[in-house]
């Protein structure tokens, strides 16, 4: 059984009008899609009108020089980061003297927040991050606009039409 299938599962009286050149068949809506539908009623949307809700995860970009950026690590000599206690004596030793140590370096870095997944609702992020949340590090929910996005705008106006 698809997700198509799951959504229309007959478990209760709510119906959905389709099916080809506007005929009468009606198809039993799910209590998930109703739950959906309410929560897109009655959620705080971030002062965003119809907000696409998107996890994100913190993404640490390496390799910048460290005379462009304020942001920087010490590496190893296998490429990992170092205990903050060792880089806080790596950079006072690099103060006085303005060099790497032979087994270690000093690197730039950016950091910059990742699409992981969008959902309607930000409870939808969250069952996400409660379920999966252990495979990626930090996370953030962010709202984004749907200015213009017609196609997303119908689903959304779709949901929030679904009464219980």
């Amino acid at each position: 059984m698809g997700k198509v299938d799951e959504l229309f599962d007959g478990s209760n009286a709510h119906l959905l009008n389709g099916g080809e050149g506007g005929s009468s068949a009606c198809y039993p809506l799910s209590a998930d899609l109703l739950a959906i539908g309410e929560l897109v009623r009655t959620q705080d949307n971030r002062i965003t009108d119809a907000p696409l809700f998107i996890v994100q995860e913190k993404v640490r970009d390496y390799g910048y020089d460290t005379r462009y950026t304020d942001n920087h690590i010490w590496l190893d000599d296998e490429g990992c980061e170092v205990s903050k206690a060792k880089a806080k004596k790596l950079e006072a030793k690099y103060d006085d003297t303005l060099e790497e140590p032979d087994t270690f370096s000093r690197a730039g870095y950016k950091d910059r927040w990742e699409f992981v997944t969008a959902c309607f609702t930000e409870q939808g992020c969250k069952d996400f991050l409660q379920r999966d949340g252990h495979n990626h590090g930090e996370t953030r929910i962010y709202a984004a606009g749907s200015y213009r996005n017609e196609e997303y705008r119908t689903v959304w106006d779709f949901l929030k039409s679904l009464q219980g």
